[in-house]
């Protein structure tokens, strides 16, 4: 969860299933508060092609039984994160959101 020392480009964008940012604060936000509940966190796979970069990740959460699977796929221009996107079914996640108090 913690994304101080990870290069993310000002205008650094991410699409996932649960929510999306248009800019880098926010993402890093989101992703200290969701890393206090993971788990658990391998990485499968990872392929590179060009400026693209794709990785097939496992994770659990504390509010869900079993392992999720999820693709993220991030670009890289100079050393630098400019858009981000995880691909995962979050039909699960969404209603332990939505049924935590």
């Amino acid at each position: 969860g913690d994304m101080t020392g990870v290069p993310l480009a000002e205008n650094f964008t991410f699409t996932g299933p649960i929510a999306s940012f248009s800019d880098a604060d926010r993402f890093r936000t989101m992703a200290r508060q969701a890393g206090a509940a993971v788990r658990s966190f391998a990485l499968r796979h990872q392929f590179i092609d060009g400026d693209l970069v794709c990785s097939v990740i496992d994770w659990e959460m504390a509010m869900l039984p079993g392992v999720l699977t999820a693709a993220e796929i991030l670009q890289i221009k100079d050393g630098t994160i400019v858009r981000g996107e995880l691909i995962y079914d979050a039909e699960d996640l969404r209603k332990a959101m939505t049924s935590t108090p």
